[in-house]
């Protein structure tokens, strides 16, 4: 089982759950935002397209700076030239940076939410980033709680 640093290189992706350690923790908001945004950006492409355009998607979401795409309008981002040209994928991301900036106000970082989570049993952790989060189901709960490291 080879540790991984990105979400493409990990076997769970390819449902190989059993095979696969948990990606590294993130040190900080904005990486957890990023892989957030990673798993959305994901579905409905395979990983070799997501890996191979990586810097550009980074780069047309502002590098994933949750303040500034809080404040974005989704417009805005439809003109950008290296975002993903999805309104629903651009809205949902920028609904997403303001739930982190609630999550921070609340809990000081999303590190402290999770740390909140505990003793919470993963279905409803699962069901809890579902209710926060736009385009996040239960696969992709499952899967960023993988790609975070937690648990």
């Amino acid at each position: 089982m080879k540790e991984h640093r990105a979400p493409w290189e990990c076997t769970y992706a390819k449902e190989e759950k059993s095979e696969c350690k948990p990606c590294r923790r993130p040190k900080s908001d904005q990486e957890y935002f990023e892989i957030l945004c990673l798993c959305i950006l994901q579905a409905g492409l395979n990983w070799g397209t997501v890996r191979r355009n990586w810097q550009r998607y980074r780069k047309g979401f502002y590098d994933f700076n949750i303040d500034r795409l809080a404040k974005a309008q989704s417009r805005e981002l439809m003109k950008q030239p290296n975002a993903i040209r999805n309104m629903k994928k651009i809205k949902d991301i920028i609904h997403n940076a303001k739930e982190f900036q609630k999550i921070k106000k609340e809990y000081g970082s999303f590190s402290n939410f999770l740390k909140s989570l505990e003793r919470v049993e993963d279905r409803e952790i699962s069901r809890l980033l579902m209710e926060r989060f736009k385009h996040v189901g239960g696969y992709t709960a499952e899967y960023y709680l993988h790609g975070i490291g937690y648990r």
